[in-house]
């Protein structure tokens, strides 16, 4: 065989290096630039946090940097995340990206731009990847062409509307890849790079590589049914394929098996229980999603799949099924794929099928970047077939683009996010991308219509790009900042036990993962990974919760010493530090009404926060009365859920009462009326056009705190509450009653409760006023707490201790009860118990123990041996095949 020259080879590789180069920097300087436009920190004051990634990611980043720069004992485990809960499931989806790594040289207020860093890292390797298999996949595809292409699929629909989703991004990347990778196992049977393709995108998201295993066999399919002839190598590639796939899983075991099992505690308990063959929506709307522009922050959370890949990439796709060249069985096989892909935005087994079961809540159709690839893959089939067009091909793509323009032009009015000016820019592209191919497809062109045909569609991807992301709107950098730094500073004057040995909660807070932002132990989350336990037991308690997001802003004094939020952080919202703090909505705001915890003793203040102590909190364990063994806990009755638990603690002798009802002394209705003479009753407005209310009085008796609990049929989409004129914060979604705290330290002066209605027809659901009895809370705590067990070592996933005990009484914790946990008692293991459908128990002989709960992820062990002995196995078959090779060579 002739060798290639050697200033060839060079040439080629320089070339190549080139079009990687170019590829990977025009989307990444996009980002860049539209961001610094944006005047995005450090460039100004804007960041990249929005929804989910100002309100979840970004806090997870923050606990990220803390568990590698010092704290790794909270790998598995921290009490930061809603009472307490595991973590390997949260890393396997959020956290493993290798890019990752760059958020340990932004701290602090830097955080954000590590996000827009790793933004522009992203997107810019998914134009490099992209360029990477083209360069392979066609290497006669002319170099701009094959830029352009990368390009328009590192700013595709699915990466400008999800790249706030950052974690969904390493699986964007990966994908050309891993098609690169399947067409090399079936050329040449060779599955390694298939197999370490596929093995890297579950490790960095297990969610996005589970659909990246669904193309695979799609694309492995369709490689083998396009080839000619059919049947030669043909179990030796089905073998390789299977082989591969297995193994990618396998040697993710330690990964995959914890967090499988975590899943089956928590995310997937939300899976549908039945699927029906229904259509999702009209699928003439994803011809709107192909549009410029094609995005608003409604889309996020109910709209269509963003598959906006380019106006050129779409009729070159369409171009690819006229094609005489293109043998009919290749053709079919990849209209047969297509419908598959699109079908599966809008039927709704098939989209459940790629969600792993489940519904999207937000963000709808995250495959989608994968039917973007394939539109690219069919792209480049047609732009390599040097025929000129005949007139029927010509007509017929001439009839789509038209039709498609018309129905763009004629729904402007419609669709929201389709304004005339994105409407307009998407009808002249495609006009202009119709002459382009036809030019392209001539028998003589120039290298200046590759160079406009590339412009035009690096061009078209930007203009979408831009357009988009201004339908979006960010968080300020001082909202983020100022809010993160006062905090912060607060928290640094707790003794370090105090963080770790018990919890802290605030009146006030940014987000629900606020815990996770600053390190301490506190009583909410928010993570598609939520443990449901948690949930539930807050329903019970009159909690806020939701599927996957627990908030303790309504609790009681009560529940304060019960779940052991030793520590508080308050705000006075008449403290002169306040109107000097930039960003205040931002956090600083009250979002739980506690006039209770002002009966904390203030230890110290920093700046405008307020740093409490409540004396009464219980540790994490202590312990109780064997009756709590048997407590059940009711629907709808938060009351009577908190009498019962403290009783049942502390002794199964005598029932103390802590609330009693009390009546409003006047209601007051302005332009209502109700169906019942009683408070929780149905109010109708009587003339709609004007402002409606009702006002309930009452005059506390004693310093003690009141309550007002309210039905979850009560939010503020439906009513505003004012106590006494002061704004009261129902903002959080809830699912059972709540109680509200109305009254504290106000004995003989008047209290007016205004519920002011913003619909026709309300109904004030489970409305009810109650009194404390604050002195026989403070005696019930106070007897629990001379059981309190002496903490030892809080640290992550261990918990160790010495607890006294008598006759009758239990070990009892506030730890929630995830499988995973055990218990040794005295050097001897002990079974525990789930107390309270919630949390860990066990039963204990009367005196001293020394005890030691530790906890290690479920599959854990399992995980790493079938992980190592997959590595072994894979060790040694390399090496056979190494030596066979070897040998053959020689002979």
């Amino acid at each position: 065989m002739a060798q290639i020259p050697r200033h060839f080879s060079h040439q080629h590789d320089y070339s190549s290096r080139l079009i990687y180069l170019v590829s990977f920097l025009i989307p990444a300087l996009t980002v860049f630039l539209y961001f610094l436009v944006q005047k995005t920190f450090p460039f100004g004051h804007h960041t990249l946090l929005t929804t989910d990634l100002g309100q979840e990611y970004i806090d997870f980043y923050s606990y990220y940097r803390r568990v590698i720069l010092g704290h790794p004992d909270q790998l598995m485990y921290t009490f930061s995340s809603s009472m307490g809960g595991p973590m390997l499931g949260t890393w396997s989806y959020y956290l493993l990206s290798p890019f990752n790594l760059l958020m340990l040289l932004t701290p602090g207020k830097w955080l954000p731009a590590g996000v827009w860093l790793i933004t522009i890292l992203k997107l810019g390797s998914c134009g490099l990847t992209m360029a990477i298999y083209l360069n392979h996949h066609r290497p006669q595809l002319s170099r701009l062409l094959k830029i352009a292409l990368a390009v328009a699929y590192a700013l595709c629909g699915y990466n400008t509307a999800y790249q706030l989703n950052i974690m969904w991004l390493d699986g964007v990347y990966l994908l050309p890849l891993l098609l690169l990778s399947l067409e090399y196992l079936v050329k040449k049977q060779r599955w390694w790079p298939y197999f370490l393709t596929l093995a890297f995108s579950l490790f960095t998201n297990y969610y996005i590589g589970y659909m990246l295993c669904l193309f695979s066999i799609l694309y492995f399919a369709y490689l083998l049914l396009i080839r000619h002839p059919f049947k030669p190598k043909l179990g030796q590639n089905i073998l390789a394929f299977a082989g591969g796939s297995i193994a990618a899983g396998l040697i993710n075991a330690w990964l995959l098996i914890p967090t499988y099992l975590e899943l089956k505690t928590t995310k997937a308990t939300y899976n549908a229980i039945s699927i029906h063959w229904n259509v999702e929506y009209n699928p003439l709307k994803l011809l709107t999603k192909l549009a410029n522009g094609s995005y608003s922050f409604d889309q996020m959370s109910s709209g269509q799949a963003n598959i906006f890949t380019g106006g050129l990439v779409l009729l070159l796709a369409l171009l690819f099924f006229l094609q005489p060249q293109i043998a009919w069985r290749q053709k079919l096989t990849a209209g047969l794929m297509s419908l598959f892909l699109i079908a599966s935005f809008f039927i709704e087994p098939l989209d459940l099928l790629w969600h792993g079961g489940q519904f999207p809540v937000w963000y709808p159709s995250r495959f989608s970047f994968i039917f973007s690839a394939w539109l690219i893959v069919l792209a480049s089939e047609a732009l390599c077939q040097r025929v000129a067009l005949k007139l029927w091909q010509l007509t017929v793509i001439g009839g789509s683009l038209i039709a498609w323009c018309a129905y763009l032009l004629l729904n402007t009015s419609t669709y929201e996010y389709l304004t005339i000016n994105n409407a307009t820019v998407s009808v002249v592209i495609g006009i202009a991308s119709f002459f382009l191919l036809i030019f392209y497809f001539s028998p003589q062109r120039s290298q200046i219509l590759l160079i406009v045909m590339s412009l035009v569609l690096i061009g078209d991807s930007i203009a979408n790009y831009r357009a988009s992301l201004d339908q979006i709107s960010y968080t300020d950098q001082s909202e983020y900042w100022n809010y993160t730094a006062i905090v912060n500073d607060a928290v640094k004057k707790l003794p370090t036990n105090r963080l770790t040995t018990s919890r802290l909660e605030k009146t006030f807070n940014r987000t629900n993962d606020d815990p996770m932002q600053f390190g301490y132990a506190g009583g909410a989350h928010f993570n598609s990974m939520q443990n449901p336990i948690i949930g539930r037991f807050y329903d019970k308690i009159g909690q806020a919760a939701g599927d996957n997001f627990v908030n303790y802003k309504y609790g009681t004094m009560v529940t304060d010493s019960l779940l052991g939020f030793k520590t508080w952080l308050d705000r006075d919202p008449d403290n002169d530090l306040l109107p000097a703090v930039s960003g205040l909505q931002a956090g600083l705001s009250i979002s739980s009404w506690r006039p209770d915890v002002q009966n904390y003793p203030l230890t110290t203040q920093s700046g405008p926060i307020f740093i409490r102590n409540n004396p009464q909190a219980l540790n994490l364990v202590f312990g109780a009365d064997q009756a709590i063994l048997k407590t059940k806990l009711t629907t709808g009755q938060p009351i009577l859920n908190q009498e019962r638990i403290v009783n049942d603690l502390v002794s199964s002798q005598s029932y103390h009462t802590l609330f009693r009802t009390v009546n409003f002394e006047q209601v007051n209705l302005v332009n209502v009326k109700r169906n019942a003479q009683i408070p929780d009753a149905t109010y109708t407005k009587t003339k709609n056009d004007l402002p409606a209310s009702v006002t309930f009085t009452f005059k506390p008796t004693t310093n003690d705190a009141y309550y007002l609990s309210l039905g979850s049929n009560v939010n503020d989409e439906q009513v505003d509450v004012t106590v006494s004129g002061d704004h009261v914060p129902i903002n959080e979604n809830f699912r059972d009653t709540i109680l509200l705290n109305v009254a504290n330290r106000e004995i003989n002066k008047t209290v007016k409760i205004q519920i002011s209605f913003k619909k026709p027809s309300v109904w004030l659901q489970a409305l009810s006023l109650y009194q404390l009895d604050n002195a026989a809370v403070k005696q019930a705590f106070t007897q629990l707490q001379k059981r309190n067990a002496k903490l030892t070592q809080v640290s992550g996933a261990t918990v160790k201790g010495m607890l006294t005990t008598e006759s009758g009484q239990v070990l009892m914790t506030t730890i929630p009860d995830n499988e995973g946990w055990q218990l040794t008692v005295d050097g001897k293991k002990l079974p525990l118990e789930k107390t309270l459908d919630t949390f860990l128990s066990a039963k204990l002989s009367a005196g001293k123990h020394h005890f030691e709960l530790h906890y290690e992820p479920n599959g854990w062990r399992l995980g790493w041996v079938i992980t190592c002995l997959t590595a072994i196995s894979l060790i040694i078959f390399y090496l056979i095949q190494r030596r066979r090779t070897r040998y053959h060579h020689r002979h």
